[in-house]
């Protein structure tokens, strides 16, 4: 005779072994009830709401892409960088290599508290290549701005964060973010001229 749980299981292996190959982190499909969770969880009213669904939905679907990267945003708005870096690598190792992914990786690398070195170049890295594959989204240069400004290469700081507020310009997003990116822009020109060699 079947265990239940072995019966209850068969529903997500079916689901895995139907997933087309190749398939991105947002094509993966996932049971029914976890793709329920993943839009409740996306319009969820607070960040604390929105990390319970999507854990809901990780305990049917653990590869699941939207539950993992709306987990890690998440964590990121309750400011609990840490957490929210380990789901990001989580995401990574099941679809390396996704733009969207990197930038992720790269705003919570950017985050953490006491920062090594390794860290802050490790995260530039991820940050470039994430702007190199959307050069047409302001977020993934204002996150390599932020990475450049850590490492204290203001000039490529200001370069990236001009970037991001003309392109935000093009297409405007909430005033809040687009006060962000003007605010990145000062803050790496104020660097550049408070610390570059006198001519």
């Amino acid at each position: 005779m079947r265990r239940p749980w072995v019966l209850a299981a068969w529903p997500l292996v079916g689901w895995l072994l139907l997933a087309p190959a190749g398939a991105g982190w947002r094509d993966l499909p996932v049971p029914p009830e976890a793709e329920r969770l993943n839009r409740t969880a996306d319009h969820a009213a607070s960040a604390a709401t929105a990390v319970r669904l999507y854990a809901q939905s990780l305990k049917l679907a653990p590869r699941n892409g939207p539950a993992l990267y709306g987990l890690g945003r998440a964590l990121l708005d309750q400011d609990r960088p840490a957490e929210a870096l380990k789901v990001f690598r989580r995401l990574a190792v099941s679809f390396p290599g996704e733009p969207e992914i990197l930038e992720a990786l790269a705003a919570a690398i950017a985050r953490q508290p006491d920062l090594r070195r390794a860290d802050v170049a490790e995260g530039r890295a991820l940050a470039d290549r994430a702007a190199q594959l959307q050069p047409d989204r302001p977020e993934a240069w204002h996150g390599l701005s932020v990475l450049c400004h850590l490492d204290g290469d203001y000039a490529a700081g200001a370069e990236a964060a001009r970037r991001a507020v003309e392109l935000d310009a093009r297409n405007p997003s909430d005033p809040e973010t687009t006060a962000l990116y003007q605010q990145q822009e000062i803050a790496c020109t104020d660097a550049l001229s408070v610390f570059s060699p006198l001519d």
